[in-house]
């Protein structure tokens, strides 16, 4: 992985998926608990967990945007300092950072007005559209910019590579076309984990607008529902099925990891047998 800044990154994204899974969880637990309770320890906890799920759909998306730059930075013969600061571990740690203090801080504004129902309607007020659709949904059109970006540079190099095959050796045109083949298997990835982030994030953004330009809250209370559950979920449940199919790394660590644990038994077996077969020799 230290060889592989990509992977590094996919590992980031997907630990911010699997957050946003277990804080649904949890969610989803609580009001379990309290069905038919509504008391301000309830409605705060709800409160809370509601900003914080946001805040790490923010993170993920910056996430996105730092594999998208690293993608770009690749597609340099000289890497970049600027993109490279911006794609490192600190950069990283600030977009998590950052994103969870202005849902903590919205989180903040909201408490002003005491405890308020754990609906989705709360959702698409005026102040949570612009503080958490607004940007997500120009944190999305950046990655989609940057991601076209790249896909037009991998094009253009590739058509580079065809013209000078006179001129190269043979040795530097395999290793051209394995490093192509390489950008074009993670920009694959790259792709399916965009298309992916773009159903969480545009169908919530599109309902939130439209109520307040068209509808109005309350007549689109169901569909608000449909789209804080169904579709925030898409993230943690299928990034992870993209991450096994696609990165070569994560089958084979997970490959070497069942064998290992099926392969435990039937050593110890032999080992044993072994020692056994020892012991009755020196016996006799």
């Amino acid at each position: 992985l230290k060889k592989n800044r990509f992977l590094v990154l996919a590992l980031y994204l997907s630990l911010s998926d699997c957050a946003v899974g277990l804080q649904f969880m949890y969610h989803g637990f609580l009001n379990l608990l309290n069905s038919g309770f509504q008391n301000s320890a309830y409605l705060y906890q709800c409160m809370i967990l509601k900003h914080l799920a946001c805040g790490t759909v923010i993170s993920s998306l910056l996430q996105t945007l730092v594999i998208c730059l690293e993608r770009l930075n690749a597609t340099f013969t000289t890497k970049k300092r600027f993109l490279m600061i911006l794609t490192g571990n600190p950069s990283v740690a600030f977009c998590f950072v950052m994103s969870h203090c202005i849902a903590l801080v919205r989180f903040g504004v909201e408490t002003l007005k005491g405890p308020v129902p754990c609906d989705g309607l709360q959702t698409i007020t005026m102040t949570f559209i612009l503080s958490h659709d607004v940007l997500s949904t120009t944190i999305l059109m950046s990655v989609i910019t940057c991601y076209s970006i790249v896909v037009y540079r991998m094009v253009k190099q590739q058509k580079m590579v065809d013209i000078q095959k006179g001129v190269l050796s043979a040795w530097q045109i395999t290793k051209k076309k394995s490093n192509g083949i390489r950008m074009r298997n993670n920009l694959i990835t790259l792709g399916l984990i965009i298309i992916i982030t773009s159903i969480t994030v545009l169908p919530r953004s599109f309902v939130g607008f439209y109520a307040h330009s068209v509808a109005g809250p309350e007549k689109v209370s169901d569909l608000i529902m449909v789209v804080n559950t169904v579709f925030l979920l898409f993230n943690p449940l299928f990034d992870p099925l993209v991450y096994v199919l696609r990165i070569q790394k994560y089958r084979e660590f997970l490959r070497c990891k069942c064998i290992k644990s099926n392969s435990l038994p039937v050593a110890t077996t032999i080992a044993t047998a072994a020692k056994t077969k020892v012991i009755d020799l020196e016996d006799s």
